[in-house]
């Protein structure tokens, strides 16, 4: 097996994408946690940094790597993009999941030119709009 999925998830929409990725695939599967809720909210203010503990995850021995997280305020969630700078993704194919609720702006030119300045290969990013399972569920 040489793929991963790693999810950031806060409220579990990423956690069951990347589950169902995983367990369809028969893929193995971590969670990216950065720290807490509120030590995650208060980086995206810019008040406090994130804890590092992007390099505890081991991607060595795996070749494919599937990122599954969330898009804020147009942009990938700060702790995505901590992920790809910080966990050697260097000759590995990335494709990414992320969930949004209006806009995604600019956020696959980002994603791409972070994964290529980081020296992975970006294979496939995918946008699942969760904001119309919210409606639905109402």
């Amino acid at each position: 097996m040489d793929t991963l999925v790693v999810y950031y998830s806060i409220f579990g929409n990423n956690k069951g994408i990347a589950t169902n990725i995983a367990q369809v695939n028969n893929y193995d599967i971590v969670e990216f946690n950065p720290g807490t809720m509120l030590r995650v909210f208060q980086f995206f203010m810019r008040k406090k940094r994130l804890a590092k503990k992007a390099k505890q995850i081991s991607i060595e021995k795996y070749n494919n790597l599937i990122v599954c997280g969330p898009i804020w305020a147009g942009k990938p969630a700060p702790a995505i993009i901590k992920l790809l700078e910080n966990i050697g993704i260097k000759n590995k194919s990335i494709s990414c999941n992320f969930t949004y609720t209006q806009d995604y702006s600019e956020t696959e030119t980002q994603i791409a030119d972070l994964i290529e300045i980081s020296g992975g290969i970006s294979k496939e990013i995918v946008f699942w709009n969760i904001r119309n399972e919210m409606e639905t569920l109402i």
